[in-house]
């Protein structure tokens, strides 16, 4: 499967060097001063957890032009880039199978506006990384040597096709598990519910895990901000919590919830994916806050300690 990854912030530097090292026909599209680096250095990961530096000579493109012919397009960047490129990609008639990965709470419609519905997927990377001044860190697991959290991908429809089945098997063949999930729009609406509070968290305590972790009252907050974000995904309609790790925020005592997630925000996984990222992710959540707010203008619901912790942002 001849795949483009259109995008070479650190999920579309990661996603080209992991298949590019299990042999995969893969091209990273990058442009300007990025594309200069990367053919001159290659693409280089540092491994979160045992600070090996991995490095792969990933083919390069600048642009996609029409007549490119590629079985999959991984669209791998911010949000409001990815909606960017779709005048890009609908120019070339012979794409098929486009795979939006990312945060997004909007849904499918506004990528429907460029591009014909049967012809792109959503999903979400399991992987997450950012800069620490040279070096990209990327933790791919939630330990070392871990098989890696799922890469998330769904129809539109919720149906599962043939052409799903060949992108999950091309991933899994490269080394990423691989969950189909039967409604990714809801999927990524409630990993906002989840990642929303987290960002807010560490953004309170400026980038500091430990001194979040330490704070009780803020992560009773926080365990209160994400079943609030949950209600009101359940109220307009997504009933089924995903993933079901979800549940946790209602399922544990609010002291049994303190405990484990002081555990999870003191995680290496956690310390790279969202401490790293801290500092680059307010205008994608901004964005995405303001989606969440019409979700819960028709819940009709009232969100306080979800409010505080997004005013962080």
């Amino acid at each position: 499967m001849r795949t483009l990854v259109y995008g070479a912030g650190p999920i579309g530097r990661w996603l080209s060097l992991r298949l590019h090292r299990a042999g995969k026909d893969v091209t990273l599209l990058a442009k300007g001063e990025t594309y200069g680096s990367l053919a001159s250095d290659g693409v280089v990961l540092v491994d979160a957890y045992t600070g090996e530096k991995k490095l792969a000579r990933v083919s390069l493109a600048q642009e996609l032009v029409k007549q490119d012919d590629y079985d999959l397009v991984v669209v791998a960047m911010r949000k409001s880039s990815r909606l960017a490129v779709c005048p890009n990609l609908a120019e070339n008639r012979s794409l098929e199978n486009i795979l939006f990965l990312g945060n997004d709470v909007s849904g499918f419609q506004r990528y429907s506006e460029y591009l014909p519905m049967e012809k792109f997927l959503l999903g979400f990377p399991g992987g997450g990384g950012g800069w620490d001044g040279e070096n990209l860190v990327f933790a791919d697991g939630d330990k070392p040597n871990d098989k890696g959290s799922p890469l998330y991908i769904g129809e539109i429809d919720g149906e599962t096709r043939q052409r799903t089945l060949q992108i999950r098997d091309h991933f899994e063949a490269a080394g990423f598990p691989v969950s189909v999930e039967g409604n990714i729009d809801g999927w990524l609406k409630y990993h906002f519910a989840f990642m929303g509070p987290t960002a807010g968290v560490v953004l309170k305590h400026g980038g500091d895990l430990q001194a979040a972790a330490a704070d009780e009252e803020g992560l009773r907050m926080y365990i209160r901000a994400c079943r609030e974000a949950g209600d009101v995904l359940r109220a307009v309609g997504y009933k089924k919590r995903q993933p079901p790790i979800f549940n946790l925020y209602y399922w544990l005592p609010e002291w049994a919830g303190v405990w484990t997630f002081q555990r999870f925000f003191r995680s290496r996984k956690v310390e790279v994916a969202m401490g790293l990222h801290a500092s680059v992710v307010g205008e994608e959540l901004l964005e995405m806050m303001e989606e969440f707010a019409e979700l819960k203008a028709q819940a009709g619901l009232e969100t306080p300690n979800l409010d505080e912790l997004l005013s962080y942002a």
